[in-house]
């Protein structure tokens, strides 16, 4: 099935994607007054508030001199990023709702620097956007519509457009999932299979697993966390150097594995974790410490990742990249959301973390 993808006025294309800012150097950090260790040069990815309530995407060089690609009519909370595998080309997602209207996905052309706004696909809930090896940008959505379910007297299955889709499993909340790729500006569907009616519905496409890049697969930098037990020699330590903390958040400590020595933070408890502050790793004399400069409130969210010899902290608006061979501060910048080291080319570069890492 094809259909023809049309955004809903001139207004919504006129808006939705604008030309963004001229590049610019990043805005020097007021939180560390420490001397810089000199790293092999890095770019990372960051968000950035566009005002009134729009958001900025660009390319930060370790130096400070950044590059947008594009500024978006949607908040920077909640947007996510896949690339294509020869990293010339990217997805900005925005999931939408009732309140932005329909979801979007905006087409970025890296090395040109233009984008171009595309609705998400009519029928269904999308639960992520992605390329394929080609390099053609894939929605994966789960039905929402009514469906007709049947029993042959062997087996349950949809009759879905004339088709009859086998049920693997007959539960009440049974549903299906779809594939669609963008041709010539209409997403075509590609797949469909019977799956749980629930957020977890695209796992069950064929098409999730071949994606080289998506919203739904781990950032190839994030490290491996594990919680640790409340009365292990480890959180005994920590708990006697950060008596503490600065807030009340149930959880408890997690280990994070670096290269060489690890780093600690707080770990939030639930079904879907998180680590925030605070963070401390062992210093020259054998003590645990704060990092030096990091400086980020006492309840952030902290996002760990590593690429060779550098480790990226990253908090709401702030992000902090060290040497992890003397363990010194290398770069900081304040006034940017969701940084991540800037994908390799060839690599899986999703934003999302998978179970592995422990790491949203």
């Amino acid at each position: 099935m094809v259909r023809t993808s049309c955004l809903v006025s001139a207004v919504l294309l006129a808006s939705a994607c604008q030309k963004p800012p001229e590049a610019s150097p990043a805005a020097p950090s007021a939180a560390p007054a420490v001397a810089l260790v000199k790293v092999a040069p890095f770019s990372l990815s960051v968000l950035q508030d566009a005002a009134p309530s729009g958001c900025t995407w660009s390319r930060l060089e370790s130096d400070g001199r950044r590059r947008a690609l594009v500024m978006v009519d949607a908040p920077c909370d909640g947007l996510q990023l896949a690339w294509s595998a020869d990293g010339l080309h990217a997805a900005v997602r925005d999931p939408g709702g009732s309140a932005r209207g329909p979801g979007r996905v905006w087409m970025v052309d890296l090395t040109a620097g233009q984008a171009s706004a595309q609705l998400l696909p009519e029928e269904g809930l999308t639960g992520a956007v992605g390329f394929d090896s080609a390099g053609r940008l894939v929605a994966l959505t789960a039905h929402t519509g009514e469906l007709v379910r049947r029993d042959d007297g062997a087996k349950d299955y949809f009759l879905f457009e004339g088709r009859r889709i086998p049920i693997p499993e007959t539960e009440e909340g049974a549903g299906l999932a779809h594939a669609y790729r963008l041709e010539s500006g209409a997403w075509k569907r590609i797949e469909t299979v019977a799956t749980r009616g629930d957020a977890d519905a695209v796992f069950a496409l064929t098409t999730t697993g071949m994606l080289v890049s998506s919203t739904v697969a781990g950032d190839p930098d994030a490290l491996s966390v594990q919680a640790l037990d409340e009365g292990s020699q480890e959180a005994a330590r920590l708990d006697a150097v950060v008596p503490h903390r600065g807030h009340d958040v149930f959880g408890g400590w997690a280990r994070v594995e670096s290269r060489g020595e690890p780093i600690y933070a707080w770990q939030t408890a639930g079904e879907q974790t998180s680590l925030m502050m605070p963070v401390r790793w062992e210093v020259e004399d054998g003590h645990l410490a704060e990092p030096e400069g990091l400086a980020l409130p006492a309840r952030s969210p902290v996002y760990v990742t590593a690429r060779g010899d550098l480790l990226l902290l990253a908090g709401t608006t702030q992000a902090r990249v060290y040497d992890l061979g003397s363990r010194h501060l290398a770069a900081s910048f304040d006034g940017f959301r969701d940084a991540r080291f800037w994908p390799q080319p060839g690599s899986r570069v999703p934003r999302s973390a998978t179970a592995t890492s422990g790491q949203p």
